[in-house]
């Protein structure tokens, strides 16, 4: 039976780079018709992150159209400060070890981020990572981003043929975010430290493993 490893992107293999509060100021302007015409809340945009921002969009234009408008004009945005990011990521060292130590040992690989197509490929590509994962899921292949479970369950859906483990399906990331996915899908999660989210915030949060980098969770997971 196979294991699957479901890795977030940025803050987990590459540092983290996303310049959060500059995107929501360049994002807000863009959002004064969605606000008159669908009776959006002002404090609800102003009170959350991108990715709950993101979620809050897609949920509360009923509008079709407004709705297409509004998160085109988002979505331009969030591939501006993608590709901002993309100038200065750099892959964590021990990246491929633990790629490659999951590989021989049977897991399947998947990766399930926020980030959008164009530079996750481009990503991807620079770091030759495409030989190590089976399938990955971004912002442009869901409805709903990180905490929401559609990308784990988008991944999920093309495993089934695959006699998954029962239990042992791990959401690998670096934040909050990626723990409260795991919860609403189901799964165990591993964050690391340093990431978008500081250590203390992490533990709170009570994740099923804390590490300081992958090579520690390598350790970890070699005992399973």
């Amino acid at each position: 039976m196979m294991k699957l490893a479901i890795f977030d992107f940025e803050g987990t293999l590459v540092d983290f780079q996303w310049r959060l509060r500059e995107a929501l100021e360049a994002v807000y302007p863009r959002l004064a018709r969605a606000v008159a015409e669908a009776g959006l809340s002002q404090k609800t945009i102003a009170g959350a992150d991108y990715c709950r921002l993101y979620n809050y969009l897609q949920r509360a234009i009923s509008d079709l159209g407004l709705r297409l408008e509004t998160m085109a004009s988002v979505d331009e945005v969030f591939d501006r400060f993608d590709a901002d990011a993309a100038t200065r990521w750099q892959l964590y060292p021990e990246v491929y070890d633990l790629l490659a130590f999951l590989k021989a040992e049977g897991w399947g690989l998947a990766l399930d981020s926020n980030v959008g197509r164009r530079a996750l490929n481009e990503m991807f590509a620079r770091f030759d990572l495409d030989r190590y994962f089976d399938v990955t899921v971004t912002r442009n292949d869901v409805a709903l981003l990180k905490p929401a479970p559609a990308g784990i369950e988008k991944i999920l859906q093309g495993y089934r043929r695959r006699n998954l483990e029962p239990g042992f399906t791990l959401l690998i990331g670096d934040s909050v975010t990626d723990i409260e996915t795991a919860r609403n899908a189901g799964i165990k999660v591993a964050v690391r430290t340093e990431g978008e989210d500081r250590t203390a915030r992490l533990k709170a949060h009570a994740p099923d493993y804390l590490v300081s980098d992958l090579g520690e969770l390598q350790g970890r997971l070699s005992n399973l």
